[in-house]
């Protein structure tokens, strides 16, 4: 805590992403709560569309394991990302000329899918 002018005032730590390695916050158990987040948001996206896809809590173990399947390859997919970010991260710390920062791209709400029409 830090006194400044008679006033109290707390000193809060910041912590980055580099202070919680993804991999130790991704691992199960977090994994199983990934899986079904990610099928209730996609159950959610869908059914704007108008298509009907069975909550969490009635999916068979054959459609439990393909959601835990597809959060495994959700956090693969985060964890290149995070490691390719490092490594643009390291490289524009480098002193010398640096190469021009690729441009974040225009950030916009999903849209729902299209009901295919078989």
């Amino acid at each position: 805590m830090m006194v400044s002018g008679g006033r109290r005032s707390q000193q809060v730590s910041q912590i980055s992403a580099d202070d919680v390695p993804l991999d130790v916050t991704m691992k199960p158990p977090f994994l199983p709560n990934l899986a079904r987040h990610f099928h209730e948001a996609r159950r959610e996206l869908l059914a704007l569309a108008g298509i009907q896809v069975a909550p969490w809590y009635r999916l068979t173990s054959d459609e439990r394991q393909v959601a835990e399947t597809e959060a495994e390859i959700l956090r693969e997919a985060l964890r290149r990302a995070t490691a390719e970010q490092r490594a643009v991260d390291t490289l524009l710390s480098r002193p010398g000329p640096r190469p021009a920062r690729p441009q974040p791209g225009i950030d916009r709400p999903l849209s729902p899918p299209r009901a295919v029409q078989v």
